[in-house]
């Protein structure tokens, strides 16, 4: 799945993102970098920046978590979280100098 490819946003006068997003319901995992620890996520959207999720246990997202989007390794992104509104957050992704989205 390329996380890059963008389609038009939604018209939302309160959308502050600089890329447009893709609108997707895709299955994922937040692992908690301090121990590890998955917790079941649905991808909502997404745009070269960042993305929307919601967690299946929003309590024990911490600020900063790798999402995994695919089984092992290979598809994964590190995440700030920019916003909260319950279980669903924006995440922004954070990019190595050496690192391209």
């Amino acid at each position: 799945m390329d996380l890059c490819m963008a389609l038009p946003a939604a018209s939302n006068t309160r959308d502050r993102r600089r890329g447009r997003r893709q609108d997707l319901r895709y299955k994922a995992r937040i692992e908690r970098l301090a121990d590890g620890a998955e917790i079941a996520c649905t991808l909502l959207d997404v745009s070269q920046t960042g993305a929307r999720l919601v967690a299946r246990e929003p309590e024990g997202v911490p600020d900063e978590f790798l999402l995994r989007l695919a089984v092992g390794r290979q598809a994964q992104r590190r995440c700030a979280v920019v916003w909260r509104d319950g279980a669903s957050m924006g995440v922004r992704f954070i990019v190595e100098a050496d690192e391209e989205l």
